[in-house]
């Protein structure tokens, strides 16, 4: 909630790639954006080596959901990037007087790198 509040008091509605989605896709990549933090929050907080790799594969996966979906709707990948540092800075400064910052902070950017493998540029997209 308070995370959601401070991204608006940021200037969210005022970025290009947020203009660009309609409503229905701005709740459903906020759905899914808050899972994916959420799965980063656990696996800093985790303790099990098994459940920290199984969050991250999660949140991987949600990544690459993300990256995928952001192509579909018709967003660049440069601005499909810009989206997620956007709402990757706030998680991290809400986390950042924990110790586990670096662990999140690693953990973010596996998400990102699913987020940019599974994104396919316009001219890659299949034809037929």
């Amino acid at each position: 909630g308070e995370l959601h509040r401070r991204m608006q008091r940021s200037g969210y509605a005022g970025q290009p790639w947020q203009a660009r989605l309609d409503a229905d896709q701005r709740d459903e990549f906020r759905r899914w954006g808050q899972r994916t933090f959420q799965l980063v929050i656990d696996y800093v907080a985790a303790t099990k080596r098994n459940e920290r790799r199984l969050l991250l594969e999660e949140a991987e996966k949600m990544g690459a959901l993300y990256g995928a979906e952001a192509s579909r709707a018709g967003l660049s990948l440069a601005e499909t990037v810009e989206a997620f540092l956007f709402f990757r800075s706030p998680v991290l400064d809400a986390i950042v007087s924990h110790a586990a910052f670096h662990e999140a902070n690693a953990a973010i950017d596996s998400v990102l790198t699913a987020l940019v493998s599974s994104h396919r540029e316009p001219r890659e997209r299949s034809t037929g």
